[in-house]
């Protein structure tokens, strides 16, 4: 079983003196937001991982409708690269569990926020396959 470390609000989380450690469907739902919250190109090891997102919303003069159509594919684009580096790291006899691969997207969300127009709120749902629906969310400014 593959694992990665806990981060919370950008720091690493510590239990009981030990770096704590997420696994199974928690650990997919870390991989969701790290790959999309990552500027795509800025991991000079992996310049192909991450996403465009922040370039798509920040500072961008074009309407609602058009800024959430490009948000929404360019989602699609990092779930799909995240289901190759899971595929990926099964074909290097890494043991990664069913809860932690991806087997379908149920749905993307892309919104304006409704009291705070610079806030666009993203809500991602995809399907494991150990058949367990994940749901994960975040808000992405325009500034």
């Amino acid at each position: 079983m593959s694992f990665d470390l806990k981060i919370q609000n950008g720091d690493f989380v510590i239990q009981n003196g030990d770096l704590r450690k997420v696994v199974d469907s928690e650990k997919l739902i870390q991989d969701i937001l790290k790959i999309c919250l990552t500027a795509a190109g800025s991991n000079p090891l992996q310049p192909a991982y991450g996403s465009f997102l922040s370039r798509t919303v920040i500072g961008n003069p074009m309407y609602t409708s058009v800024i959430v159509q490009v948000a929404s594919s360019q989602i699609n684009t990092c779930i799909s690269n995240l289901q190759t580096l899971q595929a990926a790291q099964i074909r290097s006899m890494q043991r990664v569990s069913a809860d932690e691969q991806i087997a379908a997207i149920r749905d993307i969300s892309v919104s304006r926020n409704g009291i705070d127009p610079r806030l666009f709120n993203v809500q991602i749902s995809v399907i494991t396959k150990g058949f367990k629906p994940i749901t994960t969310a975040f808000t992405v400014s325009t500034i």
